[in-house]
């Protein structure tokens, strides 16, 4: 992130940083919303008040977001998820990288195109 976002976008930012990586520091979380660590801090605390967001301390630690923990209203059903792996089969390769990219983008699951 290069450029300063209003607090609720950055906000909502650091939380879709989480999902994707799952963890990170209050370092590397300050350096890529160009704030401080103080401001992160911050963010943290309102975040674990809204959403599964937490710290640890010491070896491992960081801040985290527990793993099933969804950050869109709208994700895929069972049986939406179910016809697009079907689709995977019949599909040419550009097609599978896009399918791949919903199910890791609207699921729980994350697959890489092959």
């Amino acid at each position: 992130m290069r450029d300063k976002l209003c607090v609720s976008e950055r906000r909502t930012k650091i939380l879709e940083f989480l999902v994707q990586k799952k963890q990170s520091t209050r370092c590397e979380l300050a350096t890529e919303f160009n704030v401080s660590t103080d401001t992160i801090d911050r963010d943290i605390v309102y975040l674990s008040g809204i959403a599964p967001v937490y710290t640890k301390q010491g070896n491992q630690g960081g801040v985290y977001i527990l793993p099933e923990y969804r950050s869109y209203k709208n994700y895929l059903t069972d049986e939406e998820e179910e016809c697009l792996y079907s689709l995977i089969k019949k599909s040419a390769n550009d097609e599978r990288r896009i399918i791949c990219g919903i199910i890791t983008k609207f699921t729980k699951n994350i697959i890489t195109y092959k």
